[in-house]
């Protein structure tokens, strides 16, 4: 299978997706409070969430659509990547666990320098921050490119569509919780993230024979999952009368029904193959130094009262979100001029 060249779409994907997951963690902490928030304004929040849930899927099968590549050598691979993704990710690792100790609690002043030091060693290697959990996974998925490349770039259509066939059984097996009633079969081969990186590259490389019924189908599959995801955790939640967050998942059937609608969708809509304005140009190239400094953007804000609940959740989620991104970009661009910074700031 050979991979489509114009790939000015995946730019704006990688700008929505960017932008999706600074919304979800404005958003979630408003979910979680369903016991103590109006039920009107955790509604707003769980839309908010539930729109925004095709992130991490579709960041995955955006790795999926770039990384494979027929020229791969394993030394040049991780050369880049470990300038391009493992500097920024110890740099902000630190910052994290630094401001952590120093400003978002006082753990500082009732330990020693050596456990203060340990602290922070221990925080930077399991993970900082929520967020980073992403590129921990990421390593992972990393590790395994190189290997799965060899296959991937050779195989036919039909022997890719067994392996997602196969992932997707476990899906099922995963969603539905029947371990119990199926042979003791090992399905963690075929599992997890690396179904997203494989159904990226393929959803990225299959021909559509008629493009204006894929752009209907791909809207509303997107719409449809994402309704599911909105309309059933609020009845699932007000049904058992506490929260209910199972239809969030990243891999619940309608999650991956909106990613995978949000992506062909991008992918056969012209809107998406023209160039970029500057502002979606600048959060597209700094996309990931934004993903790793905006949570600390998101501390910040609230520390001075901006956060979702901001005026009302419908006006104070998006406004919040605005105001990291920009925050966010600057604090990026701004190292990206300083000497070496581009190697540490994403």
């Amino acid at each position: 299978m050979e991979t489509k060249q114009n790939l000015l779409w995946i730019s704006y994907l990688r700008v929505f997706s960017t932008i999706a997951v600074i919304f979800l963690h404005t958003s979630s902490p408003l979910v979680s409070n369903y016991d103590t928030l109006k039920l009107s304004s955790w509604n707003i929040a769980n839309f908010y969430d539930a729109i925004s849930r095709f992130c991490v899927p579709v960041f995955v099968m955006i790795s999926g659509t770039l990384l494979f590549d027929k020229n791969l050598e394993i030394n040049a691979f991780f050369k880049k990547r470990i300038t391009r993704i493992v500097l920024p990710f110890l740099f902000w690792s630190l910052c994290y666990a630094v401001y952590v100790v120093y400003i978002r609690t006082d753990f500082y002043k009732t330990k020693s320098f050596v456990s203060i030091i340990k602290k922070i060693v221990r925080s930077v290697y399991f993970g900082s921050a929520y967020h980073l959990w992403y590129i921990y996974m990421l390593f992972g998925l990393l590790l395994i490119v190189p290997i799965l490349n060899f296959w991937i770039v050779r195989a036919k259509k039909r022997e890719i569509q067994y392996f997602l066939l196969i992932w997707f059984l476990s899906l099922i097996i995963k969603n539905f919780g029947i371990e119990n009633f199926v042979p003791n079969i090992e399905w963690s081969f075929f599992s997890e993230y690396i179904g997203y990186l494989v159904l990226g590259y393929f959803s990225s490389t299959t021909e559509f024979e008629n493009v204006r019924r894929w752009k209907v189908i791909s809207f509303l599959l997107s719409i449809s999952g994402f309704l599911v995801t909105f309309i059933g955790t609020y009845l699932l939640t007000i049904y058992q009368g506490k929260l209910n967050t199972s239809l969030y998942d990243f891999f619940s059937f309608n999650v991956l029904i909106s990613s995978i609608g949000l992506f062909l969708f991008f992918r056969s809509s012209s809107l998406f193959n023209r160039k970029q304005n500057w502002f979606f140009a600048q959060i597209n190239k700094y996309s990931y130094g934004i993903y790793l400094v905006h949570v600390l953007c998101l501390w910040i804000l609230e520390s001075f009262g901006v956060n979702g609940l901001l005026f009302s959740p419908f006006f104070g989620i998006p406004l919040t979100v605005f105001l990291c991104v920009l925050i966010s970009l600057f604090i990026v661009k701004t190292l990206n001029r300083i000497k070496f910074g581009n190697y540490i700031s994403g």
